[in-house]
């Protein structure tokens, strides 16, 4: 049997860990192994683990090495770096996979050799609850993966895929400086290679809601916008550099939603951080077509945003709506 390395970063979870590793034991599929990478929590999640390797040798314990960022995307790449298994999984400390999670992809992969992953919808729970909201979302978009995967709600959470690692190898995985939308930069790029993929109608994970320990203030929504805002200049590049549907559309999505972080960011963030950033949007304003009188308006309006953060009326000239919420 083909063996499923499951990669699970945590920090100070230890009173939800417990049932995610109970979920993780009672999978029919046998052949895993479980690699838990601690961002060095401050709880007893290291004893409660040590447990857990003692009654299943499957199980390991690892900390996130000094010298990498914190975060939970380091503690994703460096669990793949230490993985031995054909098939990855990645999953979250708080997440229940239900039994037949592993059996049923593994066996998409096995029967269909020629994709590199497969992927699976999921649910929400609250504690507090007893029902069940599915997650569901464009599984056969007729869109190209890019678009489909930006605005027609081809989405997928970070547990969804059971990737081949033969895929994953020799390629930049998790951004390691993104604190925010690093699930969507990193699917976004793998969609961006030849890839091949089956997204099937089987719920086999629920997501718990209703417990985060992270308070959103000032300084996280800063921090969570400008990872949005370096995700936006990213698939700006990407989309130049593939073939879309309609390339200038999309483009033009992506830049209004750089020009809306951008004008958030130049007031609240470090105006020097933002200064690097001028030429770059600028360049990106010139490479989007739009007509003569809207882009010059837009031009003008990212004018005033750096001298004055004034112009937000004028880079709405940008806007485009192409968002659809599809469902099959």
């Amino acid at each position: 049997m083909a063996l499923v390395s499951i990669i699970i970063p945590t920090y100070n979870r230890v009173h939800l860990i417990g049932e995610t590793l109970e979920s993780i034991i009672a999978q029919s599929y046998k052949s895993w192994e479980c690699l838990i990478v601690d961002d060095w929590s401050t709880d007893d999640t290291a004893t409660l683990i040590a447990d857990y390797i003692k009654k299943d040798a499957r199980f390991q314990y690892h900390q996130r090495p000094v010298d990498r960022k914190k975060g939970a995307n380091a503690c994703r790449n460096y669990g793949f770096e230490l993985s031995k298994g054909k098939y990855i999984k990645w999953f979250d400390s708080d997440d229940i996979m239900h039994p037949d999670f592993l059996e049923k992809q593994v066996q998409v992969l096995e029967k269909n050799k020629y994709l590199d992953f497969c992927i699976c919808l999921a649910n929400e729970f609250f504690d507090n609850l007893d029902s069940r909201n599915i997650f569901k979302a464009n599984r056969t978009p007729k869109n190209d993966k890019l678009t489909s995967y930006l605005v027609k709600n081809h989405y997928f959470f970070t547990a969804s895929p059971l990737w081949k690692k033969s895929l994953l190898r020799g390629k930049p995985l998790f951004d390691e400086d993104l604190t925010d939308s690093q699930e969507t930069d990193f699917h976004f790029r793998m969609l961006s290679f030849d890839v091949k993929y089956e997204y099937t109608n089987d719920v086999l994970f629920s997501i718990r809601r209703g417990h985060s320990s992270i308070t959103q203030d000032e300084l996280n929504l800063v921090s969570s916008n400008f990872s949005r805002f370096k995700f936006f200049l990213k698939a700006f590049e990407i989309v130049e550099e593939n073939e879309v549907d309609d390339k200038n559309l999309l483009k033009q999505y992506i830049l209004y939603r750089l020009l809306g972080l951008f004008y958030f960011l130049n007031d609240t963030q470090n105006k020097k951080v933002m200064t690097k950033y001028y030429f770059r949007i600028l360049k990106n304003i010139i490479k989007t077509k739009y007509s003569l009188k809207d882009k010059i308006a837009i031009c003008i309006g990212f004018l005033l945003i750096i001298v004055s953060n004034k112009g937000h009326n004028l880079i709405k000239r940008a806007k485009v709506n192409i968002i659809e919420v599809i469902e099959n």
